[in-house]
């Protein structure tokens, strides 16, 4: 019996592996943050670092009115970030 895999499907096994599918899990959920909030959005974070273990993702804002008005659409963003990553990874959203 043959089986048929495609690249990413022999990619992925490979990462998981060698353990390296929570360092790509990271990348993608960060990158996830960056095109889903956008350019400018993204030129007022400090920092964007994803906790695969707690599925926290914490982002350092340098406006504290930015922060204020993020804090009121977590739940969007968290939904946002999820589906562009096709898959339920963010649970928890900090921003600092």
């Amino acid at each position: 019996m043959s089986h048929e895999y495609t690249i990413k499907d022999l990619i992925d096994a490979a990462l998981r592996r060698y353990n390296f599918d929570d360092s790509v899990t990271r990348g993608q959920v960060e990158q996830a943050y960056r095109e889903v909030v956008g350019q400018f959005l993204v030129q007022l974070t400090r920092s964007v670092r994803y906790d695969v273990a707690t599925k926290t993702l914490k982002v350092v804002l340098s406006s504290p009115a930015l922060k204020n008005e993020l804090t009121y659409k977590t739940g969007d963003l968290i939904a946002a970030i999820n589906q562009k990553l096709g898959r339920e990874e963010v649970a928890k959203l900090l921003l600092l």
